[in-house]
């Protein structure tokens, strides 16, 4: 592999996947599904926005961890292991560090500056007040601290590169690919609930490493087997047919939204634990996340292999936006329940107003300044180099 090469879709679908962050927790407040478990859940919703966040939630980290994995092998073939690792722990653990307890902060303060002057209070207030000590949750920044420890994990196998070689030769093989790893990522999953949680624990969640490491693990084998990529590309409209069909399977077998007893007691436990175990609703949802994020992949190869000014500044802003989007999401969707304006515009609002606020903050607070050199490393002026350095959470 050509570590000189600049692979455009990486960047460009690094930023989709953590620009729809925002859309994702967005549409959380306004679907009735998830009226007992965010933050800031509107009395007025529509079904519509279940159906957007369980489709974006289907393959958006999913995708997100097979490009980080694929930047990981590209920077570890690029510098070596331990500067790889070393970058890591400067791109990753220093910012969940950091980036932690002020999230938390911000989002206690937003929970109880709203509290003082709401009309209806969301359903998950009740929850809080009901347990008397809450389990800490690394809340949307867990997907750091989960890829801090797979970067770990693929440090330690680099030191030993028959082995890395082997494993990421066999990760890309049809035969993984289609038969094994579906059945690992099932298995994974037949312990979690249907819509599955985010793994955002301190301590480290083992099915986390069967589903979201076994795909940091295959995107570290696509670097090194890029033509996969290349002769997989036909299967686009096959794998898309299956991504459409698999969805509507999974949402015809999505069971009940939780009830306010049911989140109390999860809050209380630390872990939300499903009633009933139903088999094909784990399967069809394992296809369905296979297929969806297979197809945003190849689709990205194929279209979105361009870079330009607008698509380069998304990519260097879109991991800062992704770590403050939350808090500012709050503070702006808590006010709207006050409204009388439509669910759909209240939407629209959320999320033009987080992005603008996210990309007016990265521009004039961050780009430039120490953080931004914490997050995004040095710019430097040759593209080809560019990306190396600029490995932001990927």
């Amino acid at each position: 592999m050509n570590t000189t090469e600049r692979f455009h879709y990486i960047d460009n679908l690094r930023s989709i996947a953590l620009l729809f962050g925002i859309v994702f927790h967005a549409a959380l407040a306004y679907g009735p599904y998830f009226s007992t478990m965010w933050f800031s859940a509107d009395p007025s919703n529509h079904v519509l926005f279940n159906y957007l966040a369980i489709w974006t939630h289907l393959f958006r980290m999913p995708l997100f961890f097979v490009i980080a994995g694929f930047c990981a092998a590209l920077l570890i073939s690029k510098r070596g292991p331990n500067a790889f690792m070393t970058d890591r722990l400067k791109r990753l653990l220093i910012p969940f560090i950091i980036f932690l307890p002020l999230t938390l902060i911000c989002v206690v303060h937003a929970i109880s500056w709203s509290s003082s002057f709401l009309d209806t209070l969301p359903l998950l207030f009740t929850v809080f007040k009901s347990v008397d000590e809450p389990v800490i949750t690394t809340m949307h920044l867990w997907f750091i601290w989960n890829l801090s420890q797979f970067c770990l994990l693929l440090w330690l196998i680099s030191h030993y590169q028959k082995l890395y070689q082997v494993l990421l030769s066999l990760s890309v093989k049809p035969l993984f690919l289609c038969m094994i790893l579906p059945i690992i990522i099932t298995f994974a999953m037949s312990s979690q609930a249907v819509p599955f949680p985010p793994p955002d624990k301190i301590m480290p969640m083992g099915w986390s490493f069967g589903f979201y490491g076994v795909l940091f693990i295959v995107g570290a084998g696509l670097f090194h087997h890029h033509k996969k990529i290349i002769h997989t590309r036909r299967c686009l409209g096959g794998l898309f047919l299956l991504a459409v069909f698999s969805l509507l399977a999974y949402f015809a077998l999505l069971p009940p939204a939780p009830t306010l007893e049911k989140m109390i007691e999860a809050a209380r436990l630390g872990a939300f634990v499903p009633e009933h175990f139903n088999p094909w609703a784990v399967i069809v949802q394992t296809v369905a996340i296979l297929s969806w994020t297979a197809s945003v992949f190849l689709a990205g190869y194929l279209w979105l292999n361009k870079q330009n000014a607008t698509s380069r500044y998304l990519s260097d802003a879109s991991y800062w936006i992704y770590l403050s989007h939350v808090p500012i999401l709050l503070y702006i969707q808590l006010p709207l329940i006050n409204t009388d304006l439509s669910v759909f515009l209240k939407f629209i609002i959320s999320v033009c107003a987080t992005l603008g606020i996210g990309l007016i903050s990265y521009h004039y607070l961050v780009r430039g300044t120490v953080i931004g050199l914490l997050l995004n490393g040095k710019r430097t002026a040759h593209a080809t180099n560019q990306y190396v350095v600029n490995q932001n959470t990927n």
